[in-house]
């Protein structure tokens, strides 16, 4: 079975430490799980410790993708977890023609997306690394000379490629490839944790067709009913991409079963204590034994 997790707001809803809890909860609970995050980027201006990941991995490793790797005990390689992971650098305004050039980065991740990798799992694991030529131009010298060290250690070396390019990939031209990976990990597990990037509702067509969903706000997640999920993307998405469609959109036709309150954390890693995430562990165990009715859910959601 799928899990969805997607954010109801674009930035810190909290969607890795929710889903990390969550495997983690499940796998000491005797449940199979593995989480996947199709599409993930790193800003390396927040996060530079993913360069690090990356030269040790000889991929490009995003910081989510290590977050949901680790926390599943190294089920799967964490190029099958995060099949689409891209590293985002700093291009501050100076190297910009225009202010408006310089804000549509900060709105736009593509055009900051120096290396990204694109992992296919049909018949075993491949990946494709790209190093985007216009992004890179626009990288400070510093920052160039740390990339261009972790460039020399990535396997495959990388393709150069065009801003144009990135956005077809980031804009759903790699969802295919992700979905083979999410097929391989459903094939290996009970319940498939499914993490999606932004705001947006599901990342590939096949995260769009969960058994349940949990939709994350700093400070709440919703708990909706799959069914009513995928009925509800076959009514907003566009041409089938279910990418294109908000999660605050989706809760506000699907409703939700239950809701349930998240603390602050002191200590993120350590991700949420058993009593916060037990009623979404056992809404999933309820699912993976005999599925549930709205009745049921309402028992275990508050």
């Amino acid at each position: 079975m799928k899990v969805l997790i997607a954010g109801l707001i674009p930035n810190d809803a909290g969607k890795t430490v929710l889903a990390a809890s969550l495997v983690k909860a499940l796998l000491r609970e005797g449940v199979s799980a593995t989480p996947v995050k199709p599409l993930g980027a790193t800003d390396l201006w927040g996060h530079p410790e993913a360069l690090n990941r990356s030269r040790e991995a000889r991929l490009v490793v995003t910081w989510d993708g290590y977050i949901l790797h680790r926390a599943s005990g190294g089920r799967l390689p964490i190029e099958v977890i995060n099949p689409i992971g891209a590293l985002l650098a700093p291009t501050p305004p100076s190297r910009y023609r225009s202010r408006s050039g310089y804000e549509a980065s900060l709105v736009e991740p593509y055009r900051r997306a120096v290396l990204t990798r694109v992992t296919g799992c049909a018949g075993g694991s491949r990946s494709l690394h790209l190093a985007n030529a216009d992004a890179l131009s626009r990288v400070p010298q510093q920052v160039s000379e740390a990339l261009q060290e972790v460039i020399m250690y990535l396997t495959p070396p990388p393709t150069p490629a065009s801003d144009e390019a990135i956005a077809g990939i980031f804009s759903g031209a790699g969802s295919t490839a992700a979905d083979t990976c999410l097929a391989m990990a459903e094939a290996s597990s009970d319940a498939v944790i499914v993490e999606s990037n932004s705001d947006v509702v599901a990342p590939t067509p096949s995260s769009s067709y969960p058994s349940l969903a949990i939709m994350v706000a700093p400070g709440e997640a919703y708990l909706v009913e799959g069914t009513r999920l995928s009925r509800a993307l076959e009514a907003i998405a566009m041409s089938g991409r279910p990418w294109a469609a908000k999660a605050m959109e989706a809760l506000e036709l699907t409703g939700h079963l239950g809701r349930v309150d998240l603390p602050l954390l002191e200590d993120p890693d350590e991700g949420y204590p058993p009593d916060v995430i037990s009623p979404l562990v056992e809404a999933v165990k309820g699912r993976l034994r005999k599925g549930l009715t709205t009745e049921n859910y309402e028992s275990l959601i508050t």
